[in-house]
Protein backbone atom coordinates (compact mmCIF):
# COMPACT_ATOMS: atom_id res chain seq x y z
CA UNK A 1 0.00 0.00 0.00
CA UNK A 2 1.04 3.83 -0.46
CA UNK A 3 2.43 5.12 3.11
CA UNK A 4 -0.79 6.72 5.38
CA UNK A 5 0.09 10.47 4.66
CA UNK A 6 0.48 9.80 0.46
CA UNK A 7 -3.26 8.28 0.23
CA UNK A 8 -4.83 11.14 2.45
CA UNK A 9 -2.85 13.61 0.70
CA UNK A 10 -4.17 12.38 -2.84
CA UNK A 11 -7.81 12.52 -1.18
CA UNK A 12 -7.65 16.48 0.15
CA UNK A 13 -6.74 17.05 -3.55
CA UNK A 14 -9.41 14.73 -4.95
CA UNK A 15 -11.78 16.43 -2.95
CA UNK A 16 -10.89 19.72 -2.90
CA UNK A 17 -10.61 19.22 -7.13
CA UNK A 18 -14.30 17.84 -7.08
CA UNK A 19 -15.48 20.41 -4.34
CA UNK A 20 -14.14 23.83 -6.71
CA UNK A 21 -14.07 22.36 -10.39
CA UNK A 22 -16.82 19.83 -10.43
CA UNK A 23 -19.42 20.94 -7.70
CA UNK A 24 -18.19 24.16 -7.79
CA UNK A 25 -19.06 24.84 -3.92
CA UNK A 26 -18.41 27.51 -1.72
CA UNK A 27 -14.81 27.75 0.00
CA UNK A 28 -16.20 26.01 2.88
CA UNK A 29 -17.69 23.43 1.36
CA UNK A 30 -14.85 23.06 -1.09
CA UNK A 31 -12.17 22.82 2.11
CA UNK A 32 -14.82 20.48 4.32
CA UNK A 33 -14.89 18.07 0.97
CA UNK A 34 -11.07 18.08 1.16
CA UNK A 35 -10.91 17.00 4.77
CA UNK A 36 -13.46 14.51 4.74
CA UNK A 37 -11.98 12.80 1.44
CA UNK A 38 -8.24 12.71 3.31
CA UNK A 39 -9.38 10.74 6.02
CA UNK A 40 -12.02 8.82 3.84
CA UNK A 41 -8.98 8.18 1.04
CA UNK A 42 -7.52 6.46 4.42
CA UNK A 43 -10.41 4.25 5.10
CA UNK A 44 -9.68 0.82 2.24
CA UNK A 45 -6.74 0.11 4.46
CA UNK A 46 -8.72 -0.93 7.53
CA UNK A 47 -8.07 -4.88 6.32
CA UNK A 48 -4.76 -4.33 7.69
CA UNK A 49 -3.77 -4.34 11.15
CA UNK A 50 -0.56 -2.11 10.75
CA UNK A 51 -2.91 0.97 9.05
CA UNK A 52 -3.64 4.36 10.00
CA UNK A 53 -7.41 3.66 10.11
CA UNK A 54 -6.70 0.11 11.91
CA UNK A 55 -4.30 1.98 14.55
CA UNK A 56 -6.52 5.23 14.45
CA UNK A 57 -8.84 4.68 17.79
CA UNK A 58 -6.93 2.14 19.97
CA UNK A 59 -8.95 -1.58 20.88
CA UNK A 60 -12.13 -0.08 19.28
CA UNK A 61 -10.82 0.38 15.48
CA UNK A 62 -8.28 -2.36 16.21
CA UNK A 63 -11.02 -5.09 16.82
CA UNK A 64 -13.01 -3.67 13.61
CA UNK A 65 -9.94 -3.98 11.61
CA UNK A 66 -9.43 -7.54 12.45
CA UNK A 67 -13.10 -7.90 11.62
CA UNK A 68 -12.88 -6.69 8.27
CA UNK A 69 -9.83 -8.27 7.47
CA UNK A 70 -11.49 -11.55 8.14
CA UNK A 71 -14.68 -10.71 6.24
CA UNK A 72 -12.44 -8.59 3.17
CA UNK A 73 -10.40 -12.14 2.52
CA UNK A 74 -7.43 -9.63 3.69
CA UNK A 75 -5.24 -7.16 2.31
CA UNK A 76 -6.20 -5.69 -1.11
CA UNK A 77 -8.65 -8.14 -1.52
CA UNK A 78 -12.80 -6.53 -0.72
CA UNK A 79 -11.81 -2.94 0.58
CA UNK A 80 -9.69 -2.63 -2.60
CA UNK A 81 -11.86 -3.51 -5.81
CA UNK A 82 -14.85 -1.67 -6.79
CA UNK A 83 -17.32 -3.67 -5.12
CA UNK A 84 -15.84 -2.92 -1.65
CA UNK A 85 -15.81 1.08 -2.87
CA UNK A 86 -19.11 0.83 -3.62
CA UNK A 87 -20.34 -0.95 -0.51
CA UNK A 88 -18.88 1.35 2.29
CA UNK A 89 -20.28 4.41 0.01
CA UNK A 90 -23.66 2.85 0.17
CA UNK A 91 -23.29 1.82 3.75
CA UNK A 92 -22.11 5.35 4.92
CA UNK A 93 -25.14 6.93 2.77
CA UNK A 94 -27.39 4.77 4.81
CA UNK A 95 -25.76 5.80 7.93
CA UNK A 96 -26.44 9.60 6.97
CA UNK A 97 -29.98 8.80 5.70
CA UNK A 98 -30.56 7.11 8.91
CA UNK A 99 -29.25 9.95 11.47
CA UNK A 100 -32.23 9.96 13.37
CA UNK A 101 -31.99 6.91 14.57
CA UNK A 102 -29.77 5.78 16.92
CA UNK A 103 -28.58 2.72 14.86
CA UNK A 104 -27.72 5.22 12.04
CA UNK A 105 -26.09 7.95 14.53
CA UNK A 106 -23.77 5.17 15.96
CA UNK A 107 -22.96 3.71 12.69
CA UNK A 108 -22.26 7.24 11.14
CA UNK A 109 -20.36 8.77 14.43
CA UNK A 110 -18.37 5.56 14.58
CA UNK A 111 -17.16 5.15 10.70
CA UNK A 112 -16.57 9.19 10.88
CA UNK A 113 -14.50 9.13 14.13
CA UNK A 114 -12.39 5.90 12.46
CA UNK A 115 -11.70 8.05 9.23
CA UNK A 116 -11.01 11.23 10.74
CA UNK A 117 -8.51 9.96 13.46
CA UNK A 118 -7.04 7.95 10.59
CA UNK A 119 -6.53 11.05 8.18
CA UNK A 120 -5.13 13.01 11.17
CA UNK A 121 -2.35 9.92 12.27
CA UNK A 122 -1.50 9.81 8.40
CA UNK A 123 -0.76 13.70 8.82
CA UNK A 124 1.44 12.87 11.77
CA UNK A 125 -1.35 14.79 14.05
CA UNK A 126 -1.99 11.67 16.02
CA UNK A 127 -2.22 10.52 19.92
CA UNK A 128 -4.95 11.58 22.37
CA UNK A 129 -5.07 15.25 20.27
CA UNK A 130 -5.94 13.66 16.95
CA UNK A 131 -8.45 11.36 18.45
CA UNK A 132 -9.79 14.17 21.04
CA UNK A 133 -10.52 16.19 17.46
CA UNK A 134 -11.67 13.15 15.41
CA UNK A 135 -14.16 11.81 18.11
CA UNK A 136 -15.47 15.87 18.29
CA UNK A 137 -15.66 15.96 14.85
CA UNK A 138 -17.72 12.99 14.21
CA UNK A 139 -20.11 13.90 16.87
CA UNK A 140 -20.56 17.43 15.39
CA UNK A 141 -21.46 16.01 12.07
CA UNK A 142 -23.63 13.50 12.78
CA UNK A 143 -25.80 15.36 15.27
CA UNK A 144 -25.66 18.53 14.04
CA UNK A 145 -26.24 17.39 10.56
CA UNK A 146 -23.13 19.20 9.32
CA UNK A 147 -22.84 19.24 5.24
CA UNK A 148 -24.14 15.44 5.86
CA UNK A 149 -24.79 15.59 2.00
CA UNK A 150 -20.74 15.79 0.89
CA UNK A 151 -20.33 12.69 3.60
CA UNK A 152 -21.23 9.67 1.37
CA UNK A 153 -19.38 11.59 -1.22
CA UNK A 154 -15.96 12.00 0.31
CA UNK A 155 -16.06 8.28 1.18
CA UNK A 156 -16.56 7.74 -2.30
CA UNK A 157 -14.16 9.69 -3.64
CA UNK A 158 -11.77 8.82 -1.18
CA UNK A 159 -12.25 4.72 -1.44
CA UNK A 160 -11.70 5.27 -5.51
CA UNK A 161 -8.57 7.95 -4.98
CA UNK A 162 -7.23 5.20 -2.54
CA UNK A 163 -7.76 2.27 -5.14
CA UNK A 164 -6.46 4.66 -7.53
CA UNK A 165 -2.75 4.94 -5.61
CA UNK A 166 -2.69 1.58 -4.75
CA UNK A 167 -2.42 0.71 -8.36
CA UNK A 168 0.56 3.06 -9.07
CA UNK A 169 2.35 0.15 -6.84
CA UNK A 170 3.77 -2.77 -8.00
CA UNK A 171 1.02 -4.81 -5.92
CA UNK A 172 -2.21 -3.35 -7.93
CA UNK A 173 -5.55 -3.56 -6.85
CA UNK A 174 -8.22 -6.55 -7.42
CA UNK A 175 -10.46 -4.21 -8.68
CA UNK A 176 -12.75 -6.82 -10.22
CA UNK A 177 -13.01 -8.99 -6.74
CA UNK A 178 -15.13 -11.45 -5.97
CA UNK A 179 -14.96 -12.10 -10.01
CA UNK A 180 -11.56 -12.39 -10.37
CA UNK A 181 -8.25 -12.06 -7.59
CA UNK A 182 -6.21 -10.80 -10.29
CA UNK A 183 -4.80 -6.98 -9.63
CA UNK A 184 -4.32 -4.30 -12.09
CA UNK A 185 -2.46 -1.52 -12.00
CA UNK A 186 0.11 0.43 -14.21
CA UNK A 187 2.55 -1.56 -16.27
CA UNK A 188 5.39 -2.06 -14.32
CA UNK A 189 8.15 -0.15 -15.60
CA UNK A 190 5.85 2.72 -14.16
CA UNK A 191 5.08 1.61 -10.90
CA UNK A 192 6.43 2.07 -7.46
CA UNK A 193 7.37 0.11 -4.56
CA UNK A 194 5.80 1.61 -1.38
CA UNK A 195 7.94 3.99 1.06
CA UNK A 196 10.92 4.37 -1.90
CA UNK A 197 11.57 7.69 -3.68
CA UNK A 198 9.26 7.91 -6.09
CA UNK A 199 6.94 8.36 -3.47
CA UNK A 200 8.29 10.31 -0.87
CA UNK A 201 10.51 13.05 -3.30
CA UNK A 202 8.06 12.44 -6.71
CA UNK A 203 4.51 11.21 -5.68
CA UNK A 204 3.99 13.36 -2.49
CA UNK A 205 5.59 16.84 -3.53
CA UNK A 206 3.87 16.65 -6.77
CA UNK A 207 0.20 16.30 -4.57
CA UNK A 208 1.21 18.85 -2.35
CA UNK A 209 2.06 21.57 -5.31
CA UNK A 210 -1.51 20.88 -7.12
CA UNK A 211 -3.06 21.02 -3.27
CA UNK A 212 -1.16 24.29 -3.47
CA UNK A 213 -2.47 25.52 -6.27
CA UNK A 214 -6.05 24.27 -6.29
CA UNK A 215 -6.29 26.20 -2.91
CA UNK A 216 -4.74 29.56 -4.27
CA UNK A 217 -6.92 29.13 -6.85
CA UNK A 218 -10.29 29.32 -4.43
CA UNK A 219 -9.12 31.80 -2.62
CA UNK A 220 -8.28 33.99 -5.27
CA UNK A 221 -11.73 33.54 -7.06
Amino acid sequence: MCLGHTHALSGAVTGAAAGELVLHLPLPGTAALAVLTAAWATVPDLDTQGSCAARSLGFLSAGFAWLVHRISGGHRHATHSILGAAVLTAVTWAACYGRHTWPGRITLMFLLAVALAAGFRALRLDGHLGDVLAIAGAAAVTFAGWELALIPVACGLGCVTHIAGDMLTVEGCPLAWPLTARHFGVPRPLAFTTGTWRERLVVAPALLAVLGLLAFHAVTL
